[in-house]
């Protein structure tokens, strides 16, 4: 099942995720409109909900480093 999760800058760019319930990882893909009516797909990445983890720590940490 597919599930958009986000939609940013208007409407021209979305984030769909992908749950594999047999892997157990998530499919991230990003497409743009420009302005045609069609998606373009940018970008995928597959992750499991360690890696995420691991992702949102890095970027906690990365806020906090910059608040010093």
């Amino acid at each position: 099942m597919i599930t958009i999760i986000s939609t940013e800058i208007s409407g021209f760019h979305e984030i769909r995720a992908a749950y594999n319930e047999t892997a157990k990882t998530v499919t991230f893909e990003t497409f743009i409109d420009l302005s045609v009516g069609k998606l373009i797909k940018i970008g995928e990445v597959t992750l499991t909900k360690q890696e995420i983890f691991i992702m949102l720590k890095y970027f906690y940490d990365a806020k906090d480093r910059c608040a010093l």
